[in-house]
């Protein structure tokens, strides 16, 4: 019943894309509750907070009854948005509440961060979007989402397409990306068409300029919700977890927390949470990535070059 559930609310994401546009900054994400008419989620989780029994001491916390959550000021949509009165929403937000809900606490306090360290040591009890790369020397704990380079078309390709579905084809990638780093790193024979964002990728394929986009998975399947037709079908890269870090020094947290994902996952909250951002995008592995890739032997000119600074892809929704 429950998975039944979560499959209904990505098909009602896919659908309300419809309907949005990117008129602006109109991108996502889709209010579930608005359209359903239904009680809020949030609503009905503050109704069973007053009965709370917290599985978690004060002793490992910041502030007895609260987990004190780190948003890194590196996170972008659909991980973390920040709006114009500082409130915070995004798949960290809705995660990080779900993980306070299974641990029994009552609140939750969301700081921006900008080392992982520091903010284990000073403020935070834990911090959202952490890679075993910026982990510094916190312990990573649970893959809420997962960090690889997508692939997005209109044609109805299955999940993982073949890379003889790119032959020929006219992909819009961010030019100086990390992206388009990732591309060219295989034999393909694609045309580029360069975009200054994501929103102009996805507006070139909507308007049949481009066959496919190419991008962050996650930033990607946020922007594709608000275009008909516009689906995931693979990544070019092997994903790499993303988790929560908590001190090595907080064994009790450490336990807790590791209930707490387990319990997120097997009850579908986290499926949820997810869905509501990214529609029906799958859990990233392996076996989601582009079949029958070949990788590109670097030339001596190309291993030259590459030594200049390359560009994150730009997640910010363009104005």
């Amino acid at each position: 019943m429950l998975s039944n559930r979560i499959r209904a609310a990505a098909a009602t994401v896919a659908a309300l894309g419809l309907a949005l546009g990117l008129g602006g900054c109109s991108v996502g994400p889709v209010d579930l509750d608005d359209f359903l008419m239904s009680t809020s989620v949030a609503d009905a989780q503050a109704a069973a907070r007053a009965e709370l029994a917290p599985v978690v001491t004060s002793d490992a916390l910041r502030q007895a009854d609260t987990l004190t959550v780190g948003i890194l000021t590196t996170e972008s949509a659909p991980l973390s948005l920040a709006a114009s009165d500082g409130s915070q929403s995004g798949i960290d937000v809705d995660v990080a509440h779900a993980l306070a809900d299974a641990l029994g606490l009552g609140t939750v306090s969301f700081v921006s961060v900008s080392d992982v360290d520091t903010a284990l040591a000073e403020s935070c009890d834990v911090v959202m979007g952490v890679t075993a790369e910026n982990a510094g020397s916190a312990t990573v704990m649970g893959s809420y989402v997962q960090s690889a380079t997508g692939v997005f078309t209109k044609q109805g390709l299955d999940v993982p397409a073949d890379a003889s579905a790119l032959s020929g084809a006219r992909v819009a990638v961010q030019g100086g990306s990390v992206s388009e780093s990732v591309l060219m790193g295989y034999e393909l024979d694609v045309t580029e068409v360069n975009v200054d964002n994501l929103n102009a990728g996805f507006d070139a394929l909507d308007a049949g300029e481009a066959d496919f986009v190419v991008c962050d998975a996650y930033a990607g399947a946020y922007l594709a919700t608000a275009y008909p037709g516009a689906s995931f079908v693979g990544t070019l890269d092997s994903p790499s977890a993303v988790g929560i870090a908590v001190s090595g020094s907080n064994a009790e947290l450490q336990a807790a927390l590791a209930t707490a994902l387990d319990t997120i996952s097997t009850n579908g909250v986290g499926d949820v949470a997810r869905a509501r951002w990214v529609g029906s995008l799958p859990v990233l592995t392996d076996e989601t990535r582009v079949a029958n890739l070949v990788e590109r032997t670097p030339s001596a000119d190309a291993e030259a070059s590459a030594d200049g600074a390359e560009t994150p892809d730009d997640t910010t929704p363009a104005e």
